[in-house]
């Protein structure tokens, strides 16, 4: 779970880069599955104000791996997880106040990983706390999707006489 997590902060944190907006607060959460009322249920969330906003995964990872710490319960199945960046804005937007910058992170270090991950395919260059597997094993299982027929041509059916 940690590893998802883990993940889908910096992918968070990729997506923010490229809007060129940084995160104020961030929110995790873990739910178990519901419609299996036989199974033991929880449902956990934490949410933290930053101390100043960011884009830097490196921030971003530290704070998920920081509310983590005992959220999660032994002996549960978690089904779904994710991270939530909120009160988004422009780093120019931002007022910081007498004590503490506006914007945290290094965005030098930031953009040469997002080029080289540009230029050599996701994943290419990233964070060891996302684990860095093409398909990790908490990933969506997609074997049972129906055909495309509106969206792809690839799958519209073939009718030969």
């Amino acid at each position: 779970m940690a590893q998802a997590l883990a993940t889908f902060g910096v992918r968070a944190c990729e997506k923010l880069r490229r809007e060129g907006l940084v995160a104020g607060a961030l929110g995790i959460f873990a739910l178990s599955d519901r419609f299996r009322a036989e199974l033991p249920q929880h449902s956990p969330s934490r949410t933290i104000n930053m101390p100043a906003a960011t884009d830097d995964s490196r921030l971003i990872l530290s704070v998920v791996t920081q509310l983590l710490r005992g959220m999660l319960k032994p002996g549960i199945g978690y089904k779904k997880a994710g991270v939530m960046l909120m009160d988004l804005s422009r780093p120019e937007q931002r007022q910081g106040d007498l004590f503490t910058p506006a914007v945290a992170g290094n965005p030098k270090l930031m953009a040469a990983l997002d080029g080289i991950n540009r230029k050599f395919g996701r994943g290419a260059a990233g964070l060891a706390a996302t684990g860095w597997e093409s398909r990790p094993a908490w990933g969506m299982r997609q074997n049972l999707l129906s055909p495309h027929y509106t969206t792809r041509a690839r799958d519209l059916p073939l009718l030969k006489c």
